[in-house]
């Protein structure tokens, strides 16, 4: 058992929940090898295999009639990892060559590929592994007739496990699942994704000693915080139920307050909109009440794929996006690959220094063949809806102008073709480097509108990865550098009648708020999640005072002085 009491790891839904803790191991649920002939463990092989695919897409296009089309997306994905014919050669292969059964060399090869994928180095497609593990252990089930969650779950209680398989979330009696604690696991991972679309609890990253405690020692895990409490005394546990209604309390009363606009005390409206990946995110906000999507990430539609996605695969992801916030603005991020992200279907070189690197834009503007379609899907959908393209990782005036050319070609060809698209789309830029807000006056004079992306301009702006924990204290959004730079930013904006967003953490930290206010932003980007927290913050906001607070935070020598000064 764990020596510490609290356990931290990463928040990855929100919520705090208190029960029994369920040991999980999927690998131990995959039961024993068969004895079997070579002959036979193949036919069972590829009949399990067989009956897990109809199983998964049942399950996808359930959740796609649910109108849940981020989760179908998902198990979408899984059925491509279960026909990989590499998974199945493998197993074959290690059934003929190397004597094993069925079960056993499918679960061989699947940690094969998890394997591979967790050394690339690639925070996302390391998360991918457990998607492999998942497909896998159904597999395994099938052959073996283990356990798998849901039959293990005939109580409620916070699971704990070295990893979960999204098949193992959606499968799991909602009313027993109260929360999850993961050894590993993390953010982009799918069973992340999941939690939080399906309000379950989490902590993910906790580390190998989760797994040393006992079946049924009392948890209270906190999602919010990233903190597993284990035997918990009685004035801690009556802390969290204390914490737990004062959230629900909080929970219902913004809800309520949905309808409300996020105008500040003394009148001044900030547009208030969400960051989303998929049409399921975005009807998240529409229920939070945003006034539009301020981010449209599109990365997703190009990871989980070998293949490149066409144009009309992406008008469709455009349309579906704009219907479920009709007539609120869209602004889409074109492709932003490299430094931590890649593409399957287009493999990108080893740099020394990806970050600084063959990233974002400078990719797009190189290879037109991947950034034309992508525009003339945009300008399609502008067609019947307000689409604005957003272009990332900009640091010269002269790369928004050869982006601008390239829209100018796709209008010229849409047009030829007599396809319908937006008459006079708005192009805007992120500043994410500290050229881009130092050149902002430059950028402000050809550009329609900036996005401020504070993640990667506090990277770049303090020198400072934000992936590397040997590092992580200098990674400060608050940081007055940075500051300096979002207030150089907005003013040269507003100069020159320009709009400036904020599309980074920064914008949904609500402790925040009236200081990006003061700053000059004109608009707010968040999850949604993070929706009623920022519009109760912006409504509690006054915009004297906000300006007041931006110039002692300005002022201010240290990120630690300016919390100070928030707090």
């Amino acid at each position: 058992m764990p020596t510490a009491q609290i356990m931290r790891g990463l928040a990855a839904a929100p919520g705090i929940v208190i029960g029994p803790a369920l040991v999980f191991n999927p690998v131990s649920a995959a039961g024993a090898a068969a004895a079997e002939s070579p002959e036979d463990a193949m036919a069972r092989l590829d009949a399990a295999i067989a009956e897990v695919d109809i199983a998964i897409a049942a399950l996808e296009e359930q959740l796609r009639a649910e109108e849940q089309a981020e989760e179908a997306e998902i198990f979408g994905a899984h059925r491509m990892l279960l026909g990989d014919p590499s998974l199945r050669e493998r197993a074959a292969a290690l059934i003929v060559e190397g004597g094993m059964g069925a079960a056993q060399a499918i679960g061989a090869a699947g940690e094969e590929q998890a394997a591979e994928l967790i050394a690339i180095g690639d925070e996302y497609l390391s998360a991918r592994a457990a998607d492999v593990r998942d497909v896998v252990g159904q597999v395994q089930r099938r052959l073996t007739g283990a356990k798998g969650l849901a039959e293990r779950l005939e109580a409620p209680a916070v699971v704990v496990a070295r990893d979960l398989g999204p098949s193992d979330l959606i499968s799991a009696p909602r009313e027993r699942l109260l929360g999850f604690a993961l050894a590993a696991g993390g953010l982009t991972a799918h069973s992340t994704i999941l939690a939080r679309a399906l309000g379950i609890p989490a902590v993910v990253g906790l580390g190998e000693d989760l797994l040393d405690l006992p079946e049924g020692v009392a948890l209270a895990l906190d999602g919010a915080a990233g903190s597993l409490h284990i035997d918990p005394p009685a004035e801690a546990l009556a802390r969290l139920r204390g914490a737990r209604a004062d959230i629900d309390a909080r929970m219902d009363a913004m809800r309520a307050d949905v309808g409300l606009p996020a105008v500040t005390r003394d009148g001044r409206a900030v547009a208030l909109v969400a960051n989303a990946s998929t049409p399921a995110e975005a009807l998240a906000a529409r229920a939070w009440g945003a006034a539009g999507v301020g981010l449209l990430r599109t990365e997703l539609l190009f990871l989980e794929r070998p293949d490149l996605p066409g144009e009309e695969e992406q008008l469709a992801l455009y349309t579906a996006v704009a219907a479920e916030l009709p007539g609120a603005p869209i602004t889409v991020r074109t492709l932003d690959v490299g430094g931590d992200k890649h593409l399957p279907a287009f493999p990108l070189p080893h740099e020394d220094n990806p970050f600084l690197g063959w990233r974002g834009l400078r990719i797009g503007l190189s290879q037109p063949e991947i950034l034309l379609p992508q525009l003339r899907a945009l300008l399609r959908a502008g067609a019947a809806a307000d689409i604005r393209i957003m272009l990332p990782m900009v640091s010269t005036v002269d790369e928004l102008r050869r982006a601008r050319a390239l829209l100018d070609r796709a209008r010229e060809q849409l047009a030829e073709e007599g396809l319908e698209q937006a008459a006079s789309p708005q192009l805007g830029v992120m500043i994410e480097v500290p050229a881009a807000a130092l050149n902002a006056e430059a950028l402000a004079r050809e550009a329609d509108f900036f996005s401020i992306g504070t993640n990667d301009l506090t990277q770049y702006t303090l020198a400072c990865d934000r992936g590397n924990s040997r590092i992580n204290e200098l990674y400060q959004p608050l940081d007055p550098a940075v500051l300096r730079l979002i207030r150089m930013t907005c003013e040269a904006a507003h100069r020159h009648g320009r709009h400036v967003a904020v599309c980074g953490e920064l914008g949904g930290d609500p402790a925040a708020t009236a200081l990006l206010i003061g700053l000059g932003v004109d608009e707010l980007s968040c999850g949604p999640n993070s929706l009623p927290l920022v519009r109760a913050a912006i409504r509690a906001a006054e915009g004297a005072a906000a300006t007041e607070l931006a110039d002692r935070a300005l002022a201010c020598a240290s990120a630690a002085e300016v919390r100070d000064l928030l707090s």
